[in-house]
């Protein structure tokens, strides 16, 4: 092929462009086109659960919403492209993290599993916060965000589920876990109270009409689509004057972070498709 190709570009040498991209391309022929199937990750119904620690000193420190893409080649259904974002809910807080990951080399494992390396982007974002409660409050003032980036290599390991259809769209699980040593930065945006502990859909808040001594914050409605598992003991004694509520059972040790991810993806049109529809005559 590559004798032919030089022969014809040397014949042509003195014809005019035109003729010799004509020649190359009769040579070479269409080259066809890879077929990828995208999905939109739909953050509505995608849950990131944070965990902190390791082991059985492993604690649910907070929920997330998850958004992105993930492309599959069908001429090379081990290597997929993931972009992820990882993002708090619900409303201004004083600390919160959030985090972005993009893959760049993938492979698949015997069981079936896909491990998909990249670059895992964590921001740690930190505010003052100013609240004075008073009949004339309206709500916590927040100072300007001081942001804080490092970015690492890991691996997202992802369970290939591609065949489990759901009624809407497709599902498909995964999880990321890092030491600290590895990557110092992602155990402490682990930590709970930068995640919220529920996820909401349709969520409504308002403050209470007085505010005083007694202030507790917002009034909230909505759907609540997911919430963290850990399991908690009393907090005293049940009825004494030590009570204090309930605590969790766990107390991280901090040597590691993971997130495991619940997505919900819906697939995307492709461009071919939309293009043949584009180009279908009308009746």
């Amino acid at each position: 092929m590559k004798s032919r190709l030089v022969s014809a570009v040397r014949f042509l040498t003195h014809e005019p462009l035109v003729l010799l991209s004509l020649a190359v391309a009769s040579i070479i022929g269409p080259m066809p086109a890879h077929a990828q199937d995208t999905f939109q990750i739909d953050p509505q119904h995608s849950v990131a659960r944070v965990f902190l620690g390791s082991g059985q000193n492993r604690l649910e420190s907070g929920l997330a919403r998850v958004s992105g893409q993930v492309v599959f080649d069908s001429t090379d259904p081990a290597d997929p492209s993931v972009s992820l974002n990882i993002t708090p809910d619900g409303g201004p807080r004083s600390e919160y993290a959030q985090m972005s990951f993009t893959s760049e080399r993938s492979a698949m494992t015997a069981d079936g599993k896909v491990l998909a390396t990249g670059a895992l982007s964590v921001t740690r974002v930190e505010r003052s916060v100013i609240m004075e409660p008073n009949e004339a409050y309206a709500g916590p003032q927040y100072g300007e965000p001081v942001a804080h980036t490092d970015t690492r290599e890991v691996t997202l390991v992802l369970h290939d589920s591609r065949h489990q259809k759901a009624h809407d769209g497709m599902e498909l699980s995964g999880i990321i876990s890092v030491s600290r040593e590895t990557f110092p930065q992602f155990v402490e945006a682990g930590r709970a109270g930068e995640w919220p502990t529920m996820l909401v859909d349709d969520e409504k808040c308002q403050q209470p009409s007085t505010i005083g001594d007694d202030y507790s914050g917002e009034t909230c409605t909505g759907d609540v689509i997911a919430t963290v598992t850990n399991r908690v003991l009393i907090a005293g004694t049940a009825g004494g004057e030590d009570y204090s509520g309930f605590k969790p059972a766990v107390t991280p040790d901090r040597k590691q972070a993971t997130i495991v991810l619940d997505l919900m993806l819906t697939e995307l049109p492709s461009r071919a498709a939309a293009g043949s529809t584009a180009t279908q005559p009308t009746k």
